[in-house]
């Protein structure tokens, strides 16, 4: 599992998906793989853990020939921290690890390279959750210091292709932890294992921190909008689908990827973090179906927490009127405030597309849309543009003919 997550951490950054989601940079979130079945002597990793998907990890500097080299302590009054980054020896193997943090984990891995054929990693394993238990403390701003004669932290050692070596008592361990800021966590270690290689690790880092699908947001990842979309009359199995858009203040418009999951009949979970502040639209849909939305104003480090209802069993319609000789699509879009800056056709037509999906086209002078959610729709047909207020269980009419010329 550290493997795993260490290797998505350093590529991405701290995007994490959790039903629907997305980050400031449009980029579909991808789901997370099913847990594989653990190799036979290893022990199976935290269920309520998610893996993320493989990515290259940057290689690390190997120690420098001649370079001293970190004692084996066991007495955790002798731990003189150096003040140089962590290395030291893992398995047998002299290494300069990355250092990765998550909520539950500090994980030191060395990737393969031409002069150490094996990925190897020690993984402190400070507050693993437990499914059913309350959640553990943050490890973050806090410090350890573990003789080796008191229980501790469980501490993995891990030689890619071998069982892992867990190690539950009888190290000595020196950790400090900062904060959380910026995406990074920084601190110091001095470790020793019992085993037979003397694992031994020790200096400071500047680590990535790597947040957990299971995890709420926090104030590093604001501004942030995180919610649910409770959904009523779906069987489950139907596809949700959301969707995010961005009015920022300097005129320019971000459409954020949608991401679609099956509803299983818990709500649906989404989440946009480290934002740009401005104006926003959060939706959600199943297919073929109505929209729910709702218009938000992210602040600056705002931190907001929605909750959509979307009920597929209340329903309207729209009859649309044209001219006779009238040719095109209606097309339809959630409505902002009156107030608000009518969004350019192009861009109009992308945001009917991501949200409503209920164009029509005009036949004989009409159209006719349907399964559309309660709510006010702007409602285009060419040059022409009406606010309209859909209700369930009716069908409302809005007449398109254009007004005639002034005289």
């Amino acid at each position: 599992m550290s493997r795993m997550i260490f290797g998505v951490a350093l590529g991405f950054g701290l995007v994490v998906a959790i039903g629907c989601g997305s980050s400031p940079a449009p980029t579909q979130p991808a789901a997370a793989p099913q847990e594989p079945e653990p190799k036979k002597g290893q022990e199976p990793a935290p269920a309520a853990q998610v893996e993320a998907p493989k990515a290259e990890v940057p290689k690390t500097d190997s120690p420098k020939p001649g370079a001293a080299q970190v004692a084996w302590e066991l007495d955790p009054a002798k731990h003189a921290i150096p003040n140089a980054p962590v290395r030291g020896r893992v398995a047998g193997a002299d290494v300069t690890p990355g250092v990765l943090v998550t909520a539950e984990e500090v994980i030191f891995r060395t990737p393969a390279d031409t002069m150490q054929p094996l990925e190897r990693s020690v993984t402190l394993r400070l507050a693993p959750r437990v499914p059913g238990q309350p959640t553990p403390p943050p490890i973050t701003g806090r410090s350890w210091k573990v003789d080796p004669k008191d229980a501790g932290p469980e501490v993995w050692v891990e030689v890619k292709g071998q069982p892992i070596l867990s190690q539950p008592n009888g190290y000595a361990l020196t950790l400090d932890l900062g904060a959380r800021k910026n995406g990074k966590v920084t601190g110091k270690v001095y470790v020793s294992l019992p085993d037979k290689d003397q694992t031994v690790l020790a200096g400071t880092f500047d680590a990535e921190y790597f947040r957990l699908a299971e995890e709420p947001p926090g104030a590093d990842d604001a501004p942030f909008i995180v919610g649910e979309v409770a959904v009523m009359g779906a069987a489950p199995g139907t596809p949700v689908r959301c969707a995010c858009a961005a009015f920022l203040p300097n005129n320019s418009s971000v459409f954020f990827p949608e991401s679609q999951v099956e509803f299983k009949g818990a709500p649906v979970k989404f989440e946009h973090t480290r934002i740009e502040p401005g104006r926003y639209l959060i939706a959600a849909a199943t297919a073929g179906g109505p929209v729910v939305w709702k218009w938000l104003n992210v602040p600056a480090n705002g931190m907001l927490t929605e909750r959509l209802t979307l009920d597929v069993t209340k329903t309207g319609g729209l009859e649309v009127t044209a001219a006779a000789d009238a040719k095109g699509t209606v097309m339809l879009a959630p409505a902002d405030d009156a107030s608000a800056e009518p969004l350019l056709p192009e861009l109009f037509k992308g945001f009917a597309v991501m949200t409503a999906r209920a164009n029509a086209d005009i036949v004989a002078g009409k159209a006719l849309v349907k399964n559309l959610g309660p709510g006010r729709y702007e409602v285009r047909l060419g040059d022409e543009r009406r606010i309209v207020e859909v209700v369930a269980g009716k069908t409302v009419e809005v007449n398109m003919v254009p007004a005639p010329p002034k005289k």
